[in-house]
């Protein structure tokens, strides 16, 4: 006799996380009270912690499947969990952001009445329920050096980085951009196997290269501000300009310019026309 088939999965969480057990609670426990009626996979790649994160995962969260890496590699490991995903969906979601009530109910529910749409991504918060601009244009050349000290004492608030942050524009508006942060995204898995996914950064700029290229490959990236992500946003690296972190972000800000160099012009086209169907 054959076995029984295995239950469909719906959404395959997959989460990056380099020793942020304290993070992680907060994360998990987030997706075992809002999955709400969906059938959710949470596969934790752990980037060699040095805390206890693997064992209390093992221990405390068995449905977890926990994959092991030997080497800090940053968010390029989101491959590895792409790898055993089974959901017709597939969620990037950061160690430090948390889902809300149905949230992820009601981004499923987007992808799945739109088949245009390649990734969704929600509203943001902090801690405090303050709104974070997840929505982006494509960064300027002098972005990191204007949001980075000393300049960004007077350039922060420049009218090129709010352009950047799309400050422009209504929050509460559901549209289509040209990209969003990566700290929780839903997409359609079957284009991380035909696109392969990001796996060339160690930290920042991989969000704005996969929606990029979600784009190229025919699908809308939209804003989904109907679901709400808690996000402890840092901003760490424009903190710390000098750290390591920061200057992994700067060569992945350059990288992302040099990769997309031939179709930045078809990227700002792309940017015009979102802008100007949003206002019709």
């Amino acid at each position: 006799m054959g076995g029984e088939a295995a239950p469909a999965i719906d959404v395959s969480v997959v989460i990056v996380a380099h020793s942020a057990r304290d993070e992680l609670e907060r994360c998990l426990a987030s997706i075992d009270r809002h999955a709400g009626s969906l059938a959710v996979e949470t596969i934790l790649v752990d980037n060699a912690s040095t805390d206890d994160t693997v064992r209390w995962a093992r221990s405390e969260h068995p449905e977890v499947r926990v994959v092991e890496l030997g080497e800090n590699i940053g968010v390029a490991a989101r491959r590895f969990g792409l790898e055993l995903a089974r959901g017709r969906y597939a969620m990037f979601l950061d160690s430090d952001a948390a889902l809300t009530e149905g949230a992820l109910e009601t981004m499923v529910r987007g992808l799945d009445e739109h088949g245009s749409w390649g990734l969704v991504g929600p509203r943001l918060v902090g801690d405090d329920g303050k709104l974070q601009r997840s929505c982006r244009r494509f960064p300027p050349l002098l972005l990191p050096i204007m949001r980075r000290p000393p300049l960004n004492r007077w350039l922060e608030h420049s009218r090129p980085v709010r352009r950047h942050l799309m400050e422009d524009v209504d929050p509460d508006q559901v549209r289509p951009v040209l990209y969003l942060l990566g700290a929780c995204q839903l997409f359609r898995r079957e284009l991380a196997e035909r696109l392969g996914p990001p796996e060339w950064v160690f930290l920042g700029m991989d969000d704005a290269d996969w929606c990029l290229r979600i784009q190229d490959a025919g699908y809308d990236v939209v804003y989904l501000p109907t679901a709400t992500v808690v996000h402890s946003y840092q901003r760490r690296t424009a903190k710390q300009p000098l750290s390591r972190a920061a200057l992994s972000h700067l060569r992945s800000f350059l990288a992302l310019q040099w990769r997309h160099r031939v179709l930045r012009r078809d990227a700002l086209r792309r940017q015009a026309e979102l802008d100007r169907a949003a206002t019709a």
